[in-house]
């Protein structure tokens, strides 16, 4: 039997969830409490959320974290920190506020811009009038010819006025036609409306300064190690750093280069950076810079790709290497995500530039999945939310390509480990239930996602901040059933954590594509293509491609993953040394395919016609049956639709370990698939904990999964003794149960009585008690059919507890709500008690649960005794 099995069967899985604990200066009693409810959840490890703890770093914080600490180690419990007092991580204490730091501040640059017409001798510009000269300096003023009607601007046309500034005015001879004169501006001006986030975004570090975030270790880090040592490397395990990003300005994730009047980061060696990496001189870079913003056409390219590849390559090396060089250094790990919502994981304002790289120092891979962005059931379109894109959601980002992004990134770099974290659960609203949290889980499991960062306790009863809060002070009925949850994912987690990923094809992280404009196609629509047929794939960056990539029997091998093509979302326009890469890698035999089409230029307007020979262009909705046809494939669909499930499959030692999960929360899967492994294999279901046999001797795989759940297959090990075969076929008989109901409260310790010798209806119907929060529990006696020991309560609303004859049968908090009663069950006459929690979001109707929507409460219907063949 494959060992991580083993140990989940007896117990010995080991801790791969750390929630955050949210603290605010409660009192000392109250955070134990609350660390206790972790640690009764089955975790041994949380994350310390110190926002908004305003003493953050001071004498008594000093004294407060460490009781957390001082309580941990007592516990036999670890402790990671989150990394800032504020939101996000970047703040560094408050210190760049302080006027001795002011010149650690951001610098960046903005443009402005005046249209004007020729010919007109000796015109006179005004420039101070939109300057603020006290803190503003001019670093270009240019003039470009505009093209036809077009906002299209000339680059070749480009005319330097800078020298022509005189008291505040630029005078010049205007030549014949329409011109548009650009100012670029070095500033400190923050481009935002909001005021709070004016105060965040002025006293933010400044990622391409190393001194500048350097100030998050002198201000943060090693403060905190010279408090507390003794606890580095044991009980405490490291820092989180909860989405840092480049802050130009507080804008959305749909904020690309080209925006007419944003500000980007800035340094004033940049325009050197600049030359050096794009091999234009200085002055063709300054020629250029106005690009930022306007749109010159093709000519475009070359600055924006140099301009976002130089700032990202900062932004890894002044602070994510410089972090997590120091945490390593210090016996301790560093880990964290950005905002990599919608694709803002490639771009600025409160994105990172490049996911990779703002990552790379890491320990783990991270995202986070909050706000709604997930809802069961929708895996094929947009949904609204409340983020900041408009409430706008796009699934083929959410489902099909966020969760690769780190499970990708975990195993092609050695310093992950295979270590992929997901921050979820948080700010989905009281109506996020277990039920919703489980599917949610699963989702991230069978997509590569080994540790997670529940989204939260908090000390602060009734917390109003982006609930759900999974003890609240005790009076969440749901919590003595969020263990139960928590065990699941251990076991799960610790079942994939480990040995080598099987893959089919490399996606290429086409932020490139992107950068340097034109038609292109966001690497998420082939994401979603290949998820949606079947065919597994990790998301490689260029970097990772040029540093570790090998062709082997045609195949690309990056550490110890391996893959049969290499596919490159549809790019108008790539960098040279990009184009030049792909091609030599299929000269060695990889396929290298473009969607939609190929390439029609680089970056730099190099001749690229002799490297397009070696690539093909497919169209998306025909890339999976491609690749089939290539042979580019791990499994396949015999029968049945197979569009809904998704899978992860990793072979360690002598097994084959494969996750399958049914994200139809609507539908069970019934589908027979075919697997290049046949023979014996075990069933493994992770939520009860219990395995079962069975074989396939072709291969063939016929796989029923219940709406929103998942099983574990093994093959390649021996079974041990006693092991019941698998069963997917059974009989059903209705059986009508009428019950006495009564309901306890949330903040009641109670129960009342509701109903006598009652059918099933939902409690929170509007006739009935439609605000109701807490426990409904039903009673009644039944009579046993010969053979019938599997209960099946049918509709339940939301969790279910059965208690049979007085000895407790099991949990369920998702259907199938299916209980075997054969330990407890008597011939004749049986007592039966069914405790039902009701979704919380009934009584506590926070905003955020108004972007989702509440099951009924209790059970609703359609009770049965199964007998399994």
């Amino acid at each position: 039997m494959d060992k991580k099995i083993s140990d989940a069967l007896n117990a010995k899985q080991a801790n791969y969830i750390f929630p955050f604990l949210w603290v605010r200066g409660e009192p000392k009693e109250r955070i134990a409490e609350e660390i206790l409810a972790i640690k009764n959840s089955g975790i041994s490890e949380f994350c310390v959320e110190c926002r908004p703890y305003e003493q953050f770093c001071q004498d008594e914080w000093w004294d407060y974290f460490g009781f957390i600490l001082s309580y941990a180690k007592k516990s036999n419990m670890r402790v990671w920190l989150l990394d800032d007092r504020h939101f996000p991580t970047g703040f560094a204490n408050g210190c760049l506020a302080k006027p001795e730091n002011a010149h650690l501040r951001k610098l960046q640059i903005r443009n402005m811009q005046t249209t004007v017409a020729g010919p007109v001798n000796k015109a006179k510009i005004l420039i101070e009038n939109r300057i603020d000269t006290k803190t503003e300096a001019v670093i270009r003023i240019l003039a470009y010819k505009q093209i036809d009607s077009e906002e299209l601007l000339d680059a070749k046309s480009c005319i330097d006025l800078t020298d022509k500034l005189y008291d505040g005015a630029v005078y010049w001879d205007i030549p014949d036609g329409v011109w548009r004169v650009c100012t670029v501006i070095r500033t400190n001006r923050i481009n935002c409306d909001i005021p709070t986030y004016i105060y965040m975004l002025d006293s933010y570090i400044d990622m391409l300064n190393p001194a500048s975030c350097h100030k998050m270790i002198e201000e943060i880090y090693q403060p905190h190690y010279e408090h507390f040592g003794e606890y580095f490397g044991n009980t405490f395990r490291g820092f989180f750093s909860d989405e840092p990003a480049f802050l130009n300005r507080a804008g959305t994730s749909l904020d690309t280069l080209g925006i007419m009047y944003d500000t980007y980061p800035w340094r004033d060696d940049l325009p050197d950076l600049l030359s050096k990496e794009s091999g234009l001189s200085v002055a063709e870079i300054y020629c250029l810079l106005p690009a930022l913003w306007e749109d010159f056409g093709n000519d475009s390219a070359a600055i924006r790709y140099s301009y976002m590849n130089v700032i990202t390559k900062l932004y890894r090396d002044n602070f994510s290497n410089a972090l997590g060089d120091w945490c390593r250094a210090h016996h301790v790990m560093y880990i964290g995500h950005v905002i990599e919502d919608s694709n803002a994981h490639m771009r600025l304002s409160h994105g990172c530039g490049h996911y990779f790289r703002a990552l790379e120092g890491q320990d783990m891979a991270g995202i986070d999945i909050v706000l709604g962005e997930f809802i069961p059931g929708v895996t094929d379109c947009v949904h609204r939310t409340r983020i900041a894109d408009q409430g706008y959601t796009d699934t083929a980002f959410f489902r099909y390509t966020l969760p690769k992004l780190a499970a990708s990134h975990a195993r092609l770099q050695p310093l992950k480990q295979d270590r992929a974290m997901c921050e979820l659960f948080g700010a989905f609203g009281w109506a996020e239930g277990l039920p919703y949290m489980k599917q949610m889980a699963d989702f991230m499991l069978a997509s590569g996602i080994n540790h997670f960062v529940p989204h939260a306790f908090s000390a602060k009863e009734d917390d109003p901040d982006c609930p759900p809060h999974f003890y609240n002070g005790g009076r969440n009925p749901q919590y003595p059933l969020f263990k139960r949850l928590a065990e699941y994912m251990n076991r799960t987690s610790h079942i994939l954590f480990g040995g080598r990923h099987i893959v089919s094809a490399a996606v290429y992280y086409n932020a490139d594509g992107e950068w340097c404009g034109g038609k292109n196609q966001l690497f998420q629509y082939v994401a979603k293509q290949l998820t949606q047929n079947l065919i597994d794939f990790d998301i490689v960056p260029f970097d990772i491609l040029k540093e570790s990539a090998q062709v082997t029997d045609s195949k690309l091998v990056i550490q110890e993953e391996t893959f049969g093509a290499l596919v490159v979302s549809e790019s108008e326009i790539l960098p040279f040394d990009l184009l030049f890469l792909l091609a030599e890698l299929a000269k060695k035999g990889l396929p290298v395919i473009f969607t939609e089409s190929l390439p029609s230029q680089s970056a730099e307007k190099r001749d690229i016609s002799e490297l397009l020979q070696y690539f093909t262009a497919v169209p998306t909705q025909e890339l999976a049956q491609y690749l089939r046809g290539l042979g580019i494939y791990d499994i396949s669909v015999k029968q049945g639709d197979a569009s809904h499930l998704r899978f992860h499959h990793i072979i360690r030692e002598s097994s084959s370990v494969y996750m399958f999960s049914n994200e139809d929360a609507a539908h069970d899967l019934n589908v027979t698939l075919t697997l290049p492994d046949k023979g014996d294999y075990l069933v493994y279901d992770a939520w009860s904990n219990r395995c079962f046999c069975d074989s396939s001797p072709n291969g063939d795989l016929p796989l029923h999964i219940e709406k929103g759940n998942a099983l574990i297959i093994a093959f390649g090990d021996d079974f041990p003794n006693g092991i019941l075969q698998y069963s997917q076929s059974y009989q059903r008989i209705p059986v009508d149960m009428r019950f006495d109901i009564a309901l306890r409260d949330a903040k009641s310790s109670e129960f009342v009585p509701l109903a006598h010798d009652s059918a099933c209806f939902d409690i929170t119907a509007p006739d009935k008690v439609p605000h109701f929060n807490g426990e409904i529990l039903y009673r009644t006696n039944f009579t046993a059919i010969p053979g019938y020991t599997v209960l099946d309560l049918g509709d339940v609303g939301e969790t279910a507890c059965v208690v049979l004859n007085g000895k407790e049968i099991g949990c369920r908090i998702n259907p199938p709500y299916r209980f075997d009663l054969s330990e407890a069950l008597s011939d004749g006459e049986n007592q039966l008690e069914i405790s039902v929690i009701a979704n919380n979001a009934h009584a506590l109707r926070d905003l955020l649960s108004g972007y989702s929507w509440l099951p009924p409460s209790g059970i609703i219907g359609g009770i049965s005794l199964l007998k399994y063949l």
